[in-house]
């Protein structure tokens, strides 16, 4: 560890100490204790939590040695890359994200490509030799540093991009050439000024020290509240800024960004749940906005996947618990930029624990500490008694059946989820959605992936959900939605099979089972008896 030691930690390959998680968050411990086992994770450092807990006890002021502090971190980074930040030929840029002690998956802030202005983005064309990888990522900067750190509305930014893409006859952002970007970054500097009064900024460390601020400043924003008061921030303290040197999923055709749970955390099979999608970078994935097909990554780079399942399976034995991972690609090489415990449906909790116990990487006690948030009288398994015909069909992301009257908004859920249940239905989830999904006995998108924070939180929370459900149209304006071909006012009955993906009319006859034999292990760890280890399957059919 480098400097003070409640203030400044630093890992790159090479410095592999301990970093405290209490002080600097899960994900620079996490980042470090992989640097120690040898993953490939970018060179970075972190704030600490006391650099937050200062900063609002200032009022929204950056202590005075954070200046100081963040220069020294760069210094670091152009001495692990070789690269110089502000510089003209070869330029640094970094992401700068948070890191609290408890995981806050999608309400914290993250800013990319901090550290690229009208200089550094002809440098990056001269290192990279591809004009279209940089101003793609200089769009993508001023967008975020606008909608993130100026708190912009980002409907401009996307009805900018979507006339592009209409403009070019393309169905993604991904097929659009460097021209356009090129014109897309003069706009969105444009639509930036009209919006803030005030220029882009072009300095270098002036950007990551306003990122910086934003990430300290999340911290006690809308979004993080919402889970505060869930109950599901106990004990925590602030949050760390963690700031990394950037790997990028968009440079080429060899690039992109994904997400990985070791096992699945809606059933707890102990088969990894990948989403991965070409030329993007990691925000598109985990945000829900992109969709994504995981088989691309085995088919097209088959020794990326392969080391993606060995790191995933070296992480899960060291830490002991399933891992979520969240991971780029760059032309080709592996790059983990973080890995945690991944969160879970309470069915998946108690199946990881019984197996993990029974492969011997956890001890009873182990499990039974895995176990120690979740209801295990609650725990049961819903499936509908017959097959019907669906209206539609999308991505399982949360097992169960669900019933409930439709609503397009958080807030028409949270009003009619207190007298009855709602099925809460988006063209695709936000962070902002929090509170209409914990009122909600379910969730329906029309885009994201399995692996995108919505169906994270909803996993967590216990909500079935399916997501990526291309027949939903959704009119807001007339408070309706179509399913395939029905028409759907808000308010009807509609049913989800989070097993299958299938979205019914009405309700649907189901059976409920206990896990028996899931649970007589639990019972066993209970008692102090050995748990049975010969079983007939790990759980009823999902």
């Amino acid at each position: 560890m480098e400097g003070d030691q409640n203030r400044f930690a630093s890992f790159w390959t090479g410095s592999a100490d301990a970093v405290s998680r209490e002080e600097f968050g899960n994900k620079a411990a996490n980042l470090a204790a992989m640097v120690s086992l040898g993953v490939p994770v970018p060179p970075g450092f972190a704030l600490g939590v006391s650099v937050c807990e200062d900063f609002h006890r200032g009022r929204g002021r950056l202590p005075a040695d954070v200046p100081v502090l963040l220069g020294k971190g760069i210094q670091l980074l152009e001495k692990a890359t070789g690269l110089k930040f502000g510089g003209r030929r070869r330029p640094l840029l970094v992401s700068v994200r948070s890191g609290a002690p408890v995981s806050l998956p999608g309400l914290m802030e993250t800013i990319l490509n901090v550290g690229l202005n009208r200089e550094t983005l002809q440098g990056l064309v001269f290192m990279s030799g591809n004009p279209r990888f940089a101003h793609d990522s200089y769009r993508r900067l001023v967008e975020g540093f606008g909608t993130t750190v100026f708190g912009q509305d980002p409907r401009p930014y996307r009805t900018l991009l979507a006339r592009a893409q209409e403009r070019e006859e393309v169905p993604d952002a991904t097929e659009l050439d460097w021209a356009t970007l090129r014109d897309l970054g003069c706009e969105y500097e444009r639509l930036f000024q009209a919006s803030a009064g005030t220029r882009f900024p072009q300095e270098a460390f002036e950007q990551l020290g306003l990122a910086t601020a934003a990430v300290l400043r999340s911290w006690k924003g809308p979004k993080v509240e919402s889970f505060r008061r869930l109950g599901m921030l106990k004990g925590a303290r602030g949050t760390a800024v963690t700031v990394q040197a950037m790997v990028f999923g968009n440079m080429g055709p060899r690039s992109g960004a994904g997400v990985m749970f070791t096992r699945d955390p809606s059933t707890g099979a102990s088969e990894p749940m990948l989403d991965f999608k070409f030329g993007v970078q990691g925000e598109d994935v985990v945000s829900g906005d992109a969709s994504a097909a995981p088989v691309m990554l085995a088919e097209v780079l088959p020794e990326v996947h392969a080391e993606l399942l060995r790191t995933g399976r070296r992480l899960e034995q060291h830490f002991g618990d399933m891992q979520d991972l969240e991971f780029t690609v760059q032309e080709g090489r592996l790059y983990i930029l973080q890995s945690r415990a991944g969160k879970r449906a309470p069915l998946a909790a108690l199946r990881i624990a019984v197996e993990m116990e029974r492969e011997g990487l956890v001890r009873p006690e182990g499990a039974l500490s895995m176990l120690a948030e979740v209801d295990i009288g609650a725990i049961r398994v819903r499936r509908p008694v017959s097959e019907g015909t669906p209206m539609a069909r999308g991505v399982p992301a949360s097992t169960g059946v669900a019933s409930g009257s439709v609503a397009l908004s958080p807030e028409r859920a949270r009003s009619s989820g207190a007298s009855r249940p709602v099925i809460l239905v988006r063209e695709t989830a936000s962070p902002e959605d929090l509170p209409g999904l914990a009122a909600s006995a379910g969730l329906l998108t029309a885009r994201g992936v399995r692996t995108s924070h919505a169906a994270v939180v909803a996993r967590q929370l216990g909500k079935v959900c399916i997501v990526d459900c291309g027949a939903l149209r959704i009119d807001v304006q007339s408070r309706r939605c179509r399913l395939g071909e029905r028409d759907i006012p808000e308010g009807e009955l509609i049913t989800l099979d989070g097993n299958t993906g299938n979205v019914y009319q009405g309700r649907i006859e189901v059976v409920e089972e206990t896990p028996a034999e899931l649970l007589s292990a639990y019972r066993s760890w209970k008692e102090g008896r050995d748990p049975p280890r010969e079983v007939s399957g790990s759980c009823p059919r999902a």
